[in-house]
């Protein structure tokens, strides 16, 4: 089978999920009037997140209906997260061993959790103490702060979806174990490298001069790695 074909075959398993994603990304756009849902969610993020003084600026006549398009998707598209996954999942049972289709069932529901868990994280702590430490080297230097439109949002929900995909980390490690494909003796021993990676990766995702939202998500992410090697050894012994 040529890759044009599988790539075929998997397209008609997930439409179901793409005509639910256009479905729903309408219906936040569109629902309810006046104001729609991606209108309310904006506010809500704005009020949020956006720091006391800083001001949202649209820097062409387009942004705003774009970007109301867009957080309908985002919406759209968080929502049916659990969707997808089920529908890729049932891809992939073809060629998957017995034991290995009812590990894969078993991490949607922890998949959802995580996922979301990571979203929320960002969302309430992350984000906020980004912004509370950057912003004040502004006022410092009497310069007024903006922020525009579109780049507030892109790293808003950017840095969620980020962070919630990073919080899957114990899960994969545990599927991963589970199949045989990556010992556990593996993540112990490659603790150190891990370690260095999150310390890395948190200071780019978070590049405040402090160092403290930079621990804010090393320390997170070093739990589930350790969470991720003792489920994953636990569940290694029991088969």
């Amino acid at each position: 089978m040529t890759f044009l074909e599988e790539f075929k075959i998997f397209i008609k398993n997930i439409l179901h999920w793409i005509y639910s994603l256009i479905s729903f990304s309408f219906f936040f756009f569109l629902f309810p009037t006046p104001k729609s849902f991606s209108v309310q969610v904006f506010n809500q993020i704005r009020q949020d997140l956006l720091p006391p003084g800083v001001q949202l600026v649209v820097t062409n006549p387009m942004s705003a209906f774009v970007l109301q398009i867009l957080i309908s998707i985002l919406l759209s598209f968080l929502l049916n997260i659990p969707f997808l996954i089920y529908k890729i999942i049932l891809y992939l049972r073809p060629a998957l061993l017995p034991h290995e289709k009812k590990a894969v069932l078993w991490s949607l529901l922890p998949f959802v959790v995580l996922f979301f868990a990571g979203c929320l994280f960002s969302y309430f702590f992350l984000i906020p103490a980004t912004f509370k430490i950057l912003y004040p080297y502004a006022t410092a230097m009497g310069i007024l702060p903006f922020f525009s439109l579109d780049e507030f949002i892109y790293y808003v929900f950017s840095l969620m979806i980020g962070v919630g995909l990073m919080f899957l980390l114990p899960l994969f490690m545990i599927l991963l174990s589970f199949m045989g494909i990556i010992s556990p003796e593996f993540w112990k021993r490659k603790w150190r490298h891990a370690l260095l990676f999150f310390l890395i990766s948190s200071a780019i995702i978070t590049p405040d001069g402090t160092g403290i939202t930079m621990a804010l998500l090393f320390v997170p992410l070093a739990a589930l790695y350790f969470a991720g090697y003792f489920f994953a050894d636990k569940l290694n012994k029991q088969v």
